[in-house]
């Protein structure tokens, strides 16, 4: 199911995000971790890509188990910033031949050798890219204290509607840390004519000396 069609039942949603693993020796107990979040039955889990695209074979591999095995719907992230045109099809077929119709398109951070793509340099490039690829739900970032290679709030919203426009059908926040941040920013694009539904990113606790 769609991820859109799901935000938009009159009803509290909830999701996770998992991180798959870096190596295949990790994968078994990413796994377990997984099917024991599945049992929680949330609307759906949210697998990440890794930097650069690290563990994007581990992301489809999940992402496919997560909607096959435990009948929960996913969420596969997907990066462009470091991506080829023949990468990104490829990518987009396979999550196609295994059901995934959801994904969280996202530039992605540069590779540390500044090996970046020459078409794919925005997110809203990769948006254009999977619409014009199959009927997939699209999501994308947005980012409520404002993105940090944005020279202001204002551009950061103009951006973020162009990547709307371009077929965003919801968008997941980063991190922030006052409420009154997320609802003024929440304000400012709604003024900016930005409609589609917002989830808030929210990081659990994980260790208190970080914090």
């Amino acid at each position: 199911m769609k991820i859109i069609d799901k935000i938009k039942q009159d009803k509290l949603t909830l999701s996770f995000e998992i991180f798959p693993p870096k190596t295949s020796a990790a994968y078994a107990d990413v796994e377990r971790a997984t099917e024991s979040i599945a049992s929680l039955h949330p609307d759906f889990i949210s697998v990440t890509y890794g930097a650069g695209g690290g563990t994007s074979r581990y992301t489809i591999d999940m992402a496919a188990d997560i909607l096959q095995k435990y009948g929960v719907d996913s969420l596969a992230h997907l990066t462009c910033v470091a991506s080829s045109e023949e990468y990104l099809s490829d990518m987009l077929s396979k999550m196609k031949d295994r059901g995934i119709e959801n994904i969280l398109a996202l530039r992605g951070d540069a590779p540390s050798d500044g090996n970046t793509s020459e078409y794919y340099k925005y997110a809203i490039d990769l948006i254009n890219k999977i619409k014009a690829t199959g009927d997939f739900c699209i999501g994308g970032a947005c980012y409520p204290e404002g993105h940090p290679e944005s020279k202001n709030k204002k551009e950061d919203i103009q951006y973020l509607k162009e990547k709307v426009d371009a077929g965003c059908d919801f968008l997941t926040t980063q991190m922030f840390f006052d409420n009154n941040i997320l609802y003024n920013f929440l304000y400012k694009i709604r003024e900016r004519g930005i409609t589609v539904p917002v989830i808030a990113g929210i990081m659990p606790v994980t260790n208190a000396n970080q914090i």
